[in-house]
């Protein structure tokens, strides 16, 4: 079986699960891999054979969405001569993790394809997510990259398509401590601007992972060039992360029993919705970094609650079941041999 996986490169949740997942499935076929998208900060592991623009969010110094960036930062031209060209009729079998090019390749050429990633998770109405709703980011949600078939991961079992997050096995395998420091990715923010905010808690100290290269080093914080080997190990020895609510790292710290203090990206919806999810599992959350977040970080400081959940590792089941339903012709997203609601 030929199989094409897509994903957002932008986004190392999107990146994590890719890692998981595509050598599963490189076990059962040949698989082709798209990635696009230009800021991921993790290395795949394996080949890649698109490397494509694609679409994404710029942000700020202050953590915030830039509309003005993302407007003049993306090639509508580009994206459409990709979703054009790409020949998505080669594969027999197409996997998308929110990539959109492969997504309206897909639609234009009348080729089945499988959603298979934690926005898909926003298709249910069962899913939290801030009120009022916010009409045209549930449209990004929904058709940034739509597909027919959807699988979707989320913190909690929201509805039957929807499975517990993935988590890869090179966390599973860790033995996890507890020493003096707090692992911190917060992008949207400026190494400058984080180093001023944790100088107002001196008695702590931050274990910072940054894109910047020039980064200073302070009395009580740490700066790292992002490395997945280096987030892990400082992860699995932390006495918590505090990180935006993304999905797939707020996810492993709560798999590892870990502290969680996040932050929804100003102007970021789906990062809102995260974070109202995770606080019903027990994280903390704070808006900015601002006068009113200080009692909020004190109080994480002082807790001793931690976030632990078990989730299985059925992601060998999930390549089998997808495969399986691909041969015998069954709807791509029926999940119900995985018994796992």
């Amino acid at each position: 079986m030929k199989i094409l996986y897509a994903l957002q490169g932008t986004g190392n949740g999107h990146v994590a699960r890719a890692r998981a997942l595509v050598p599963l499935l490189s076990q059962r076929g040949e698989v082709d891999v798209l990635v696009a998208g230009t800021q991921s900060q993790i290395d795949l592991g394996f080949p890649v054979q698109f490397k494509k623009f694609g679409l994404t969010m710029k942000y700020n110094s202050s953590g915030g969405v830039s509309y003005l960036k993302s407007l003049v930062g993306n090639r509508p031209l580009q994206f459409l001569k990709d979703v054009f060209s790409l020949p998505v009729k080669d594969y027999d079998l197409v996997i998308i993790d929110f990539e959109a090019i492969t997504s309206y390749a897909c639609l234009l050429r009348g080729v089945k394809s499988l959603q298979l990633s934690h926005q898909a998770a926003y298709w249910s109405e069962s899913t939290p997510r801030p009120t009022p709703r916010v009409w045209h980011w549930e449209f990004v949600l929904k058709y940034m990259s739509p597909s027919p078939y959807k699988i979707g991961f989320h913190f909690n079992v929201y509805d039957t398509f929807i499975l517990p997050p993935i988590i890869r096995s090179d966390i599973r395998e860790l033995k996890p401590t507890q020493e003096a420091h707090y692992t911190v990715y917060l992008p949207a923010y400026s190494a400058r601007t984080l180093a001023r905010w944790f100088e107002r808690f001196p008695n702590e100290s931050f274990t910072v992972f940054t894109k910047e290269n020039n980064a200073v080093n302070t009395l009580n914080t740490v700066f790292y060039r992002v490395d997945n080997k280096l987030f892990t190990n400082s992860l699995s020895r932390s006495r918590g992360l505090i990180c935006s609510a993304g999905f797939e790292g707020p996810a492993e710290a709560m798999y590892l029993g870990k502290k969680l203090l996040i932050t929804p990206i100003k102007g970021q919806y789906e990062q809102a919705a995260n974070a109202i999810c995770a606080a019903g599992e027990g994280a903390t959350v704070f808006r900015h970094l601002n006068e009113e977040a200080i009692p909020v970080f004190e109080g994480f400081f002082q807790s001793k609650y931690v976030v632990k959940k078990a989730w299985p590792d059925f992601a060998e089941g999930l390549v089998a079941c997808i495969l399986d339903n691909a041969k015998k012709g069954k709807a791509l997203d029926d999940i119900s041999a995985l018994k796992l609601h």
